[in-house]
Parts: structure tokens; sequence; C-alpha cells
């Protein structure tokens, strides 16, 4: 077995060997692919050291690692950590392991520490608890550090039956006759259409309805919104034509009379659907057509013969009320025993000191 790392022009060229693995691998999700990775660097990437790390036996990648090194500020004082590339832009990060074996886990981390060996925190949020990534994680110790695992997000996620009928059985009695009244209510004025965006001419139009949506929501409420920034706008429009391509892109959308008044940007991949961000035109909140879209998609999805629906990250309250399970995201840490990052360490891991970790993140900013 041969450990070694990828530059990001390797990777660029990997695209084959890389969704081939990904395919083989005992963590897929969508935040895996070449096509989210590559983007996210693409956009990310400035300033951060790319740290793809891969084993090999001969000319088959048996496991990699999606790391990189990024340069933060702690009130001026440098932190440098080892984290997953596309944090925090991803909800699901995991090593690609082909089979379980935790000897490879060993090999990566150990190689990572070798590579940077002036980190002060690895830092590998977001790994689902379930997964054989966490579950190797938790066999490897080094000379310089000391992995410790916690609970970060909670996922709620549909488990979809075989049809829509068994679906509606599944939820309360009282979601149900609600999800009937506010379509009802609609229908009496309006003609309601659920669409799906397929046409690759269309999905920038689409993307820019899904953008002022989202952030007219969030105005209301006095604040920016995820995509205030720029960046991140240009981010997402590149990932939703790379995933168009692929067949992966669902962006959804509630009509009345053909006009859009909500919308869903999410994946569809291994079977699931990955609902990332969503919004809809406040003028219609009455008829809460943001719960709406999703009794069409959710029928939508079980049409196609998906398997889940997965919210995502976030104990939002609307969530729990479509008849979701809950899976959790753990974060896993390493601290190196100097004053910052044990400064750090302390005050993110403390749950008495939430008003000081908030005000902490606005001054750790990336270099």
């Amino acid at each position: 077995m041969k450990v070694g790392e990828l530059t990001f022009e390797e990777f660029l060229e990997a695209r084959t060997l890389w969704n081939d693995t990904l395919q083989r691998s005992l963590d897929n999700n969508v935040f895996l692919t070449w096509e989210w990775l590559s983007n996210w660097w693409k956009f990310y990437g400035n300033d951060r050291r790319f740290l793809l790390i891969t084993v090999s036996d001969g000319e088959k990648m048996v496991a990699a690692a999606p790391l990189m090194s990024s340069k933060y500020k702690l009130y001026g004082l440098g932190l440098r950590k080892i984290e997953f590339i596309g944090t925090p832009a991803s909800d699901y990060h995991n090593f690609l392991l082909t089979d379980k074996e935790p000897e490879y886990v060993k090999m990566m981390v150990e190689y990572a520490d070798s590579a940077e060996p002036e980190w002060d925190c690895i830092e590998l949020q977001d790994v689902p608890e379930d997964s054989e990534t966490t579950r190797a994680l938790k066999t490897i110790s080094g000379k310089q550090f000391r992995l410790k695992e916690r609970m970060q997000n909670l996922c709620p996620c549909i488990l979809l039956p075989n049809s829509f009928e068994e679906y509606l059985q599944s939820v309360g009695p009282n979601w149900r006759r609600n999800m009937r009244r506010w379509e009802k209510k609609l229908k009496k004025n309006y003609r309601i259409d659920f669409k799906v965006c397929n046409d690759a001419e269309a999905i920038a139009d689409g993307m820019k309805i899904l953008f002022d949506f989202h952030q007219k929501r969030w105005q209301l409420k006095k604040q920016p919104g995820a995509f205030a920034d720029q960046n991140f706008r240009d981010f997402h429009l590149e990932v939703a034509k790379s995933f168009a391509e692929r067949g992966w892109l669902t962006l959804n959308f509630l009509t009345l009379n053909d006009e859009p008044i909500a919308a869903g940007y999410a994946f569809n991949y291994g079977q699931k659907l990955f609902c990332y961000l969503s919004g809809f035109d406040p003028q219609y909140s009455e008829y809460e057509v943001g719960n709406l879209r999703h009794i069409y998609l959710i029928k939508y999805c079980i049409e196609k013969g998906l398997k889940e629906y997965d919210f995502l990250r976030g104990e939002e309250s609307y969530k729990s009320l479509w008849n979701t399970v809950k899976r959790k995201n753990v974060e896993v840490r390493a601290i190196k025993r100097r004053m910052i990052p044990m400064f750090y360490d302390w005050v993110t891991k403390n749950e008495m000191f939430y008003p000081l970790t908030s005000m902490l993140g606005k001054h750790l900013l990336l270099r």
C-alpha cells in the first residue's frame, strides 16, 4: 500500500478515478463528488493548502481523505487547522474507504500530521455518526495527538415508503388536515403546479429565482441571508450546472398560474434527495407555500423511487412535522497542547459559553 497526496491540478484530471472510487466507497454522498469538491475549491481554496491524501494498491485507489490546511486569525493570533475540503458548506464529510480497514485511516491521518507538522487543530466536522469513517477514527491515536469525538448536528430525514398515500398515513392527522386545507385554499384562487427544472439553459434563471426568494425571507428577519454573498451565489450556480449535467440537480418550484412562488434547491444522488436550500415569496406566506412545496416534492421523490428525503443539518421545528428520523453528525477533533488552540478548544466546546462562542466566530477569520 502506498500513501501520498494529489495536487489540485492532479485532482482535476482524476474526475473518473475519484467518482469511481466514491461509488465503491462505504460512505458515499453527494458532498464527496468530484463536482462538488472541485467547484468548492475554485471558489474558496485561496489561502489554503490542498491536502488530498490517497492510499493506493498499485493503480487502484482504495482510500482517500479530502483534507485541506487553513490558516485562521483568532483575535489577531494565528490558528492553523486541518479540516475537510468543503467546510462549512458541506453537510456531510467522510473519508473514501472502499473496505472496512482502519489501517487506511491511520495511514492518512499520520500522513496529514507529518505533511502539516505546524497544525494547531485537526477539526473534522459533520461526520455521520454511523459512518465507517467515524468507526475507523475511533481507533486512531498518534504520538502528538488524540482524537476526540462530540455530537455536532442533528440531520432529520424521511425514510420514504412505496406510495404517497402510505406516507400521508404516517404523519399526524392534524398535519394531514392542514396540508389539505392549505392546498384547497390556494386552489380557490389559483392554478397550482409543481415543476422541476431540467433545462440546462434555464438553470441560471431558476437559480436567480431561488436566490431572490431565499433573500426575501431572511431580509424580513433583518438578517443578510446566505445568498447575500456573491461568491456563494456563484459557487452554487456552478454546482447547479455541474450537477444538472450528471442528472443530480432537482431545482424545483411551486407555481401559481405559472408564476413561481416557492423554490427548492436539492440534489438527487444515490436514491436520496438532499434538500440544500429553499425560499418563497413572503406575500404568500399565509398559504404555507413553503410546506406545500415540500408536500409536492416528497410525492415527486416517491414516484421516482427514491428511498430518503434528507433535510440535512439543523433542528428547525418544521422538520419534525414530516415524520422524520434524526441522524447525528459528529465532530472529531485533536488539539495541540499550546495556548491558542487550547483556548479555542475550550471556548468552542463549552455549552456555557455559547454567547462567547458566537462572538468568537466573528474574530475567527480566514487569513
